[in-house]
C-alpha cells in the first residue's frame, strides 16, 4: 500500500483528529521485552504514590478555601463536586501518564486524570501495522473496568446502558465512536451524546427515550465551570445518584499539575523508598509563588511554565525558548501555574507518510492505566517539544512490544 492510500486507510478506520488523521508515520514506537518489564515493574509503584496523593487531597477537603486541593489551584466549586462520593474508591480509574523516557528512565511530565483519550485511536491504528510485536489493546480494559465500576456503583444489570457525553464539535468525536463500537462488542446499549441531549426526571437519566446506567464522561470539569446550563440534567441525577459516573468528578483532584509539586514538598510523606522513585522519575516540579519567581526568572532555561489545569498545550511557555520579557509576562500570570525542569526531549527516527521520508520526531511515550494497572500505550510524535495532538504539535503511533 503507497502512503496516501496508507493514511486513507487511517482515515477510514475511525482514526481521526477532526476530519485529519492522527497518525501520519509507518513506524510505530517498538519496545524491547526488557523495556516492557521495566514498564511493568514501575507503573505499580507510581500508582501506589498516586493513591497516596488522593489520599491526603480527600483527607481534608471539607476545608474548602484551606485544603491541600485549594493550594494546589483546584477551584472551590470544582472541590465541592470532589466531595460527592461517586459511588466507588477510585478517583481516576481510567487515565493515561505522559513521560519522556531517557537513558532508558521514565520521566513523568503529566498525569491526564479526567478523561483521558487515545484509548480508542490505539486499538484502531494497531492493525496498520501487521507484524510489529505484541499490541496491548486498551479496549477490553476499558469495557471490563466501566463494567466493574458499575457494579460497585449498584447496577444490577450485567450490561448497562452508556452515554459517551462531550461538548459539541470536538476534534476527539471520531473516537467517541471507536470507544462506542467496544461496548457495543461487549453488549451494551450505547449512545453518542452531547449534555444537552440528555434530560433527567427525578428517577432516570435519559437521551430521548433510552435510559442511561453509565455517564462515560469525555467533557472535562472545567466545561463543566464554563457552562453550567448545558450540564444541568447531568449534575441534577449524579447529585441524585441516579447515574454511575466514569471518570467521576473527584478526578479534578488529580487532573492537577499542583500534585507533582506536592510529591517533591519536603513535608509530604513519603517513604525513603517513595523520595528515591519520585527523584528518579518525576522531574523537579514547584508551585509558582513569589518566593521562587526570582530564581525562576534568573533561570528560565531551565524551566517550563504550565496552568495547573491546561489541557492541549495551553499556556504552556518553554522557558529555553522564550524571551525574556515573554518569560517575565509568564511568571506574572494570575491564575496557579508549576514550574517544571526542563527534561532533554528523546527523539527517534519515523517514516512520515506525507512526504515518504524519514524524519527526526520527540517522542512522548503515554502508558494507560485501568484502576492502576497498565493497559496499553500510545505514543506522540512531534515536529516540535510540544508533543500535544489537541494544540495540533503532534501525531500518534500504535506501541508495540517485542513478542515474549
Amino acid at each position: 500500500m503507497d502512503d496516501q492510500a496508507w493514511i486513507a486507510d487511517v482515515i477510514a478506520r475511525g482514526a481521526r483528529h477532526g476530519h485529519g488523521p492522527v497518525c501520519v508515520h509507518r513506524t510505530p514506537l517498538s519496545l524491547s521485552a526488557a523495556e516492557g518489564r521495566r514498564w511493568r515493574r514501575l507503573l505499580p509503584a507510581v500508582h501506589r504514590l498516586l493513591r497516596k496523593v488522593r489520599a491526603a487531597l480527600l483527607a481534608d477537603l471539607d476545608r474548602g478555601p484551606e485544603s491541600l486541593a485549594a493550594r494546589l489551584g483546584t477551584p472551590l466549586d470544582a472541590i465541592e463536586w470532589a466531595r460527592i462520593d461517586p459511588g466507588f474508591p477510585d478517583v481516576a480509574p481510567l487515565a493515561r501518564l505522559d513521560a519522556y523516557v531517557v537513558d532508558g528512565q521514565p520521566q513523568f511530565l503529566e498525569l491526564n486524570a479526567e478523561s483521558p483519550a487515545g484509548m480508542g485511536y490505539a486499538s484502531a491504528l494497531a492493525p496498520l501495522f501487521p507484524g510489529a510485536g505484541h499490541f496491548l489493546d486498551p479496549l477490553p480494559r476499558v469495557v471490563s473496568t466501566v463494567r466493574a465500576l458499575a457494579r460497585e456503583w449498584g447496577i444490577s444489570t450485567r450490561r448497562p446502558s452508556i452515554a459517551i457525553v462531550d461538548l459539541p464539535g470536538v476534534a476527539t468525536a471520531p473516537e467517541f465512536e471507536l470507544l462506542a463500537t467496544a461496548f457495543r462488542a461487549g453488549g451494551h446499549p450505547v449512545v453518542v451524546a452531547t449534555p444537552e441531549q440528555l434530560s433527567f426526571d427525578g428517577e432516570s437519566l435519559r437521551v430521548g427515550s433510552v435510559g442511561i446506567d453509565v455517564l462515560y464522561r469525555r467533557f472535562l470539569v472545567r466545561d463543566l465551570r464554563r457552562q453550567p446550563g448545558a450540564f444541568a440534567a447531568i449534575m441534577e441525577a449524579y447529585l441524585a445518584r441516579r447515574v454511575c459516573m466514569v471518570n467521576s468528578l473527584r478526578t479534578c483532584l488529580l487532573h492537577n499539575k499542583g500534585i507533582f509539586a506536592l510529591l517533591h514538598e519536603p513535608g509530604f510523606p513519603l517513604s525513603p523508598a517513595e523520595r528515591r522513585l519520585v527523584s528518579r522519575h518525576f522531574p523537579l516540579t514547584l508551585l509558582v509563588s513569589p518566593r521562587n519567581q526570582e530564581s525562576l526568572r534568573r533561570e528560565r532555561e531551565r524551566w517550563v511554565l504550565k496552568p495547573v489545569d491546561a489541557h492541549g498545550g495551553e499556556g504552556v511557555v518553554l522557558g529555553w525558548t522564550a524571551t525574556a520579557s515573554t518569560w517575565d509576562e509568564a511568571l506574572s500570570r494570575p491564575y496557579p501555574q508549576v514550574a517544571q525542569l526542563r527534561v532533554p526531549a528523546p527523539t527517534g527516527r519515523f517514516h512520515d507518510a506525507r512526504d515518504g521520508q524519514l524524519h527526526e520526531r520527540v517522542i512522548d511515550t503515554g502508558p494507560f492505566l485501568a484502576r492502576g494497572k497498565l493497559a496499553g500505550f500510545l505514543c506522540r510524535l512531534a515536529e516540535g517539544e510540544l508533543a500535544n495532538v489537541s494544540g495540533g504539535k503532534a501525531t500518534m503511533v500504535p506501541v508495540f512490544e517485542a513478542r515474549r
